[in-house]
């Protein structure tokens, strides 16, 4: 009876832990069947203009976020997987919009390792109807305080079953 006791208390522990660390991976993209690609032009950076995105992007779901302050309510989702075309790079993204939007609030993407980002609408769209995120030759900024900035354009796809409004 002790032995059994003991059991449950540790499978009841290991559950309380896995629910508050998230399940241990939901935060980490996982493969889809959903295609993205994504074209740098114009990168200060030179190295960094090409294609990312030669299969299907790997993608967490989209959240609903309600953050307390000053910030809005949020829709949100990560990608990675956008493999440049002809080189070891890799692009990976931290994607935001609000409900009901058809614009993105924030975005920031990674190319090579180096960090860029956007909180400005212009140039971007939420096309819910197709599961996408569309770019058209967006300005992004260095978030390293370098100035360096790129332009993208391409689709993001984001996966069907979100929360309301996202």
């Amino acid at each position: 009876m002790k032995t059994l006791f003991k059991t449950c208390a540790a499978l009841a522990a290991t559950s309380v832990l896995l629910v508050a660390c998230g399940g241990g991976n939901d935060d980490d993209p996982s493969p889809s069947n959903e295609p993205g690609v994504l074209t740098v032009t114009g990168a200060s950076l030179e190295g960094l203009n090409g294609v990312y995105g030669n299969g299907a992007l790997n993608l967490t779901d989209v959240d609903k976020k309600n953050p307390i302050g000053s910030t809005p309510e949020l829709c949100t989702f990560k990608f990675d997987g956008a493999n440049k075309v002809g080189s070891p790079a890799t692009a990976f993204g931290d994607i935001r919009y609000r409900p009901d939007a058809t614009s993105l609030h924030q975005v920031f993407l990674t190319f090579d390792g180096k960090e860029y980002a956007s909180g400005e609408p212009a140039d971007t769209a939420v096309v819910r109807e197709s599961d996408q995120v569309r770019f058209t030759n967006k300005t992004l900024t260095a978030t390293d305080g370098s100035n360096n900035t790129l332009r993208v354009s391409g689709i993001v796809p984001m996966r069907p079953n979100r929360p309301l409004g996202c």
